[in-house]
Parts: C-alpha cells; structure tokens; sequence
C-alpha cells in the first residue's frame, strides 16, 4: 500500500508512465539498501519474485531506452527540496576511469543546506580533462532557460571555471559568480598587467584582503587570503560584496561533499561498468535522487534526535546526509513499509491528477 502511494506522489512529480515510475522508485531503493550502483545489487529494491536475471534486463532497458527531460528532473528537485526564491549553485566536475574509458561528469547543483547540495543538471563530457568554456555555457543556459537568470543568487566554481568568454557571458546574463582564480591571472595595473598574486601575497595566515581591478574590460571586484596551508586562496566577483564574495565562494565545498557521497561514502558510482555516456547520466539521476531521500530523512533524524558533536572540534559527529542514508537503508532492510511511509511523508503533497491507471496492478 505505502509503495502505490509513494509512486503516486513520485508521479504528481514527473510526468512519466507508470510503469517507467516504478523502475525508477525500484532502483534508488536499491542503490540506497545496496550502498551500490551495480546492477546486481541494484535489484535488492525491487518488491516481488523477479528473477534477478529479469530484474537487470529491466534495469537495463530503462538505462538504454527511456529519454526524459532534464527541465522536468530539475523542477521536481526543487519541488522536493522546497527551495524559494533565490538559488546559490555550484558548477563542477566529477571523473573517474573504468578501464581505459574516462567518465567526466559536468555538475551544476544547487546550495540546500551548509554541508548538503544536489545536483540539479548534469552532462557527461566525451572526453577527460577540464570543460570548456561552451559545454559550462550550454548547461548553465539550460537553468536559465527553466528557471531564470533572476534566480541565481551566487553561482560558484574553483579555478578550472574561468576565462574571458565565460566571464562575458555571465555578465552579459547577470549571473553573480564567486569564482576562484589562478594567482597568475593578470590584472590592469596602471599603464600595463600585474599578477593578482601580488596583491594578496603580503596576507598573513587568515588575513584578508578586498581590493577590485580591471580585467578584461569588467570592473571586477577581488576578495584574498591566506589559507591555514599557505595557499592564496583569491576569488573574483561581479558583485562588491567586499570580503562576503569570501563566504559566500564557501558554499562551493558543499558539492566537494556531494561527489564524494556518490562515490566511496555511501553510493560507489565508480563501481559502475556503464561506458555509454547517455546511460550514465541516467544513473546518476537515480543516484542524486537517492541522495535527496537521505537527506530529508536525515533532516527528520535531527528533529528527533540532535546529531552529536565531536569533542575535538566543535563540528557534528555526522552530517545531514549520513544520519538519513544510515537510517533509511536499516529500515529499508528492517522494517520496508515504514520506510515508505516515511519517504512518503517528507516528497511533497500530491497535487490533482487525471491518470486513472490502476497501481495496484501494475505493482501486483
């Protein structure tokens, strides 16, 4: 019962059949009890008595053959998370090789929580390496296209996001940026160019420096300082927040966090043998969408329960994400009803629909 009203609430989310719903269900049901994303394991959340056999040509049919949109995926991410208003998002990549295959994931996600983003659209690159300057502009473009340049608040990225015509078009669209940049990045100093280097060199171990400068013809404005490592950490913004471009560049670790619960922390993505591009970006739906239940049932968690600290550092024992991954997959196991009832309870209320096919068939 609690599973035909899960896929009900999943649908008021995504406009797929139901049948498509419930492969889709099955498998972050799986990759959260698995604590994996292959295929084998995967299938540990499918309800009945399939043959496992039966169960991966599934998986793999919904990999190869089922196309949906990304404005869809990305609407409905929002939907579950409840973010209004204004986004902070971090653009990034995550690679890996299998064999001599490399898989090089371009991410944008957005900010949720200190400690906690989720992807919202991705592309697998057809090569390794860093990304250029119009793969960053086509998958932001999607967002704007969705949703809006308005509501971006802050767009945040490390050194590899830079250059003239990247620049370019985030201004021309207004998009703040808070973007990291190489020392040697030159700057207009009075009839020639400088090092940014030379500007924040001086700081001492977290000294701060706000200074802004010409660069290729933008007033940009440059926030600096020296990181407990020794290492210049300088960041350049369209906006003049003085040394809030600073915190708010912070904000970026937080997808730091989320390629590393996609890959050994919890979900182990590399162990995938997918090499197809496009299957791959399928399966990473399904992992961020796994990735989100934990979190809001790791939200849950800390209402009942305050998450401890550690007594070294005054910073919690364990975060959003991993209190809920670690609960959800011992009731997945334990107890499978409750944990659909709880999943159920925390996606958002259903909305008026007109689809009159019978759930409980196809689930039966």
């Amino acid at each position: 019962m609690d599973l035909t009203a899960l896929l009900e609430r999943y649908q008021t989310l995504l406009p797929w059949n139901l049948a498509r719903t419930k492969c889709f269900v099955s498998m972050i049901l799986g990759v959260i009890v698995s604590g994996s994303v292959q295929q084998h394991k995967t299938t540990l959340g499918f309800a009945g008595i399939s043959k496992q056999k039966s169960v991966c040509a599934r998986i793999r049919h919904f990999l190869k053959a089922f196309n949906f949109s990304a404005a869809d995926y990305a609407r409905a991410i929002l939907e579950m998370t409840g973010l209004k208003g204004s986004l902070t998002l971090s653009l990034d990549r995550t690679n890996w090789k299998f064999g001599r295959v490399d898989i090089n994931l371009l991410v944008l996600a957005v900010h949720v929580k200190d400690q906690f983003s989720i992807p919202l659209l991705w592309k697998a690159l057809p090569k390794k390496g860093n990304s250029n300057t119009l793969e960053r502009i086509d998958l932001l473009q999607i967002f704007i296209d969705i949703f809006g340049a308005q509501r971006i608040a802050a767009l945040t990225a490390d050194r590899e996001f830079i250059g003239k015509e990247w620049v370019d078009y985030l201004i021309k669209n207004n998009v703040p940026f808070f973007i990291r940049i190489k020392e040697n990045r030159l700057v207009e100093w009075g009839d020639g160019m400088r090092h940014i280097a030379v500007f924040f060199q001086h700081l001492k171990v977290r000294q701060k420096r706000y200074i802004q400068f010409n660069m290729d013809r933008h007033l940009l404005f440059f926030a600096g300082t020296q990181s407990t490592k020794g290492e210049l950490v300088i960041v350049i913004s369209n906006q003049a927040l003085g040394l809030k471009i600073l915190e708010i560049y912070k904000k970026r670790w937080t997808i730091e966090l989320l390629f590393g619960n996609c890959k050994k922390n919890s979900f182990n993505l590399e162990d995938t043998h997918l090499t197809d591009l496009r299957r791959i970006e399928k399966l990473f739906t399904v992992v961020c969408s796994a990735l989100l239940l934990c979190f809001l049932v790791g939200k849950t968690e800390e209402k009942n329960s305050p998450t401890p600290f550690k007594k070294t550092v005054k910073t919690p024992a364990f975060s959003t994400f991993r209190r809920g991954f670690d609960a959800l997959r011992k009731l997945l196991v334990q107890a499978r009803d409750q944990a659909l009832k709880l999943i159920l309870c925390l996606l958002a209320p259903p909305r008026k629909t007109n689809k009159s096919q019978s759930l409980q068939k196809i689930i039966g």
